[in-house]
């Protein structure tokens, strides 16, 4: 009977604890709805920033290199500071917080916590107030004007925190309130201007900067490395002032990174730096007299030089790469237009210096567009219509922005042709008219239209062959698919008196191999194994094709079955000389199983039963796989 009850109570228990745990689950899922994930992000990042700070940098009582709550603060702020003053004041108030929970949990007085998340926040709001919505992401820093807004930013807001906070930090520091003041502003500034880019690459879209840094590493890799090599060997000697070597290494890795290896260059120079110093090693520590104060407010200003060189420069990259990209882009389309036009295009400076001609030319008049540059534009126009065109060219150098022109067009041959030309200015903006552009047209003859017609249907025809084709074709290994290759077949059923060899060929434990490596290696083993059959079936008569899945056919239309089972051999081995490793193989490496059934019957060719034969001799091939099997007609 206790057992019982004992039993029982446990049960209870037991659903009590389970319904507590599920109803404590469902209490923060409904508080992670209300608040947001942006407010508990802000509130971790803030607890996180100090616990770093006060831990790992220092204690309360000491100087600081740099305060990186109101860089993470800020960076978690900007993206949602445009939803109005209710969002930005609950972002505040979970900053707060996240700084006053770690200020307690080491220790901090609390006059101090309290004074120092009212700074924090007016940190944040100041920087916000100056960017506004201009930055949200770290995409938006990368244009040099708000690179610039965020650097003054970084200083503004500390100038006013820092001088507010002196007199209660200098009292806790047992330091004087100018140095104070001194120490606080830089250890601020350095945190908004390292973190907050830092922190808004990893929130915003941060996949696009690793694919960033990850597509540029084998260019990076070296500059980085060089920088992080004279870095270490400039603060961690103690013979020369070299401080200021570590610039050209960071310009490199900027050439390759741009903003993003400003980050980057700024976050290892800060942690060299201040390790490095720390430990009494570096430029800074060469300063006779100098106090550990005093050396690190040197090692401040420097980093903060570092920062406000590094970082201009790096969006100044960036911007300049996009606008290369978008000159690149529209080049590329300009040509593309020009080059696939069907008409003809002509561009040309009013006085005729500078002239353009799309190679629609040579379809038209006869002329190559060499040919036809080194003529003077007049002299390819009928002497009756020169007036009309040098009045047009008047007209367009008076600022008329379109007007079009019919006239005469002399070929290669001497013959004329009537064309129409629409003519369109071209210039800066306010400035008088550089040239004009012109597109031409053959309006000589309805027989030259009806042409045209014609070799427009017959540019159809062919597309409705390569259409055809494509049907055809796997799209994977380029080889025939499963009805090409019947079609193929069906071309040579009626023909008697020859010899066809069909192979059936199927790759060993292939599922095994796309489980292990993953389907882009499965399909990189397709595609190999297709260049193998491309190799060793290249007669015009063979046909090979991509059946389906891992299995593939070859036909040797006019080969017998022992020419056949040499070529069969070669693909098998040819594929084994890959090597391609298969670890869930017994084989070790990548391997085929064969099957091959020949027709030598008078009779017309059956290629559903020759199709049957070759299925049957690649079962017995796949029994021990990694073989050849002959159909036996017997």
């Amino acid at each position: 009977m206790m057992h019982a009850i004992d039993t029982e109570e446990s049960v209870s228990a037991g659903w009590i604890s389970s319904g507590a745990t599920s109803h404590l689950q469902s209490i923060w899922h409904a508080v992670k709805s209300a608040i947001g994930r942006d407010v508990i992000q802000i509130a971790a990042g803030c607890f996180a920033a100090t616990i770093l700070s006060l831990r790992v940098m220092g204690r309360v009582d000491q100087a600081m290199l740099l305060w990186p709550v109101s860089g993470v603060a800020l960076a978690l702020v900007l993206p949602n500071w445009h939803l109005g003053w209710k969002k930005r004041v609950l972002l505040m108030a979970a900053a707060v917080a996240g700084f006053v929970t770690a200020a307690a949990a080491v220790g901090m007085p609390l006059p101090v916590t309290g004074m120092l998340s009212v700074l924090t926040c007016l940190d944040v709001m100041i920087c916000a107030a100056i960017l506004g919505p201009s930055v949200r992401t770290f995409e938006d820093l990368k244009q040099v004007r708000n690179i610039l807004r965020f650097l003054a930013a970084s200083v503004a807001a500390p100038l006013v925190t820092g001088s507010a906070g002196a007199l209660v930090i200098s009292g806790l520091l047992h330091l004087p309130v100018a140095q104070t003041e001194l120490m606080s502003t830089f250890a601020d500034a350095l945190g908004i201007g390292i973190l907050t880019p830092a922190v808004l690459a990893i929130k915003s879209e941060a996949h696009l900067h690793i694919r960033t840094l990850r597509s540029d590493t084998h260019r990076a890799l070296l500059p980085l490395l060089v920088f992080v090599a004279v870095s270490s060997y400039v603060f961690w000697q103690t013979s020369n002032p070299f401080l200021f070597m570590v610039f050209p290494p960071i310009i490199l890795v900027l050439l390759v990174l741009g903003l993003e290896g400003a980050v980057v260059t700024s976050i290892l120079l800060t942690i060299i730096g201040w390790i490095a110093t720390t430990h009494g090693h570096g430029p800074v520590c060469l300063i006779r007299g100098a106090s550990p104060l005093h050396r690190l407010l040197v090692l401040q200003g420097f980093s903060w030089i570092a920062i406000v060189t590094s970082l201009p420069v790096g969006a100044l990259l960036d911007e300049r790469k996009r606008a290369d990209q978008s000159a690149k882009e529209s080049q590329s389309i300009y040509q593309a237009m020009l080059q696939g036009a069907d008409g003809l295009i002509v561009l040309s400076s009013l006085d005729g210096t500078s002239r353009y001609v799309s190679p629609a030319i040579e379809r038209l008049t006869g002329w190559t567009p060499r040919e036809y540059l080194a003529l003077d534009r007049l002299d390819t126009l009928h002497p009756e219509d020169l007036q009309t065109a040098q009045e047009a060219i008047a007209q367009l150098s008076a600022k008329t922005s379109e007007l079009t022109l019919r006239y005469r067009m002399r070929l290669k041959d001497g013959s004329w042709k009537w064309v129409e030309s629409k003519l369109r200015t071209y210039g800066v903006e306010g400035e008088n008219v550089a040239g004009y552009v012109g597109t031409i047209r053959d309006i000589s003859s309805l027989k030259e239209t009806e042409e045209r017609w014609r070799q427009e249907r017959r540019g159809l025809v062919k597309e409705r062959r390569e259409m055809a084709n494509l049907a055809n074709t796997d799209p994977l290994t380029g080889l025939l698919n499963r009805r090409g290759f019947d079609e193929k077949l069906r071309r040579y059923s009626g023909q008697r008196r020859m010899r066809h060899t069909l192979l059936m060929i199927d790759i060993d434990f292939f599922k095994k191999y796309n489980d292990t490596y993953g389907h882009q290696a499965g399909d990189d083993c397709l595609m190999r194994v297709a260049d193998v059959l491309r190799t060793n079936a290249a007669r015009s008569t063979d046909v090979a094709a991509r059946m389906g899945g891992e299995e593939f056919a070859v036909a040797l239309l006019g080969t017998g079955l022992t020419e056949g089972m040499l070529v069969a051999e070669k693909i098998r081995n040819g594929l084994r000389s890959l090597a391609l490793e298969h670890s869930a193989s017994p084989f070790g490496v990548v391997t085929l199983s064969i099957g091959a059934a020949p027709w030598s019957d008078a009779s017309d060719l059956d290629a559903k039963l020759l199709l049957a034969h070759a299925d049957s001799a690649l079962y017995v091939s796949k029994r021990t796989r990694d073989c050849i099997s002959a159909f036996d007609e017997d």
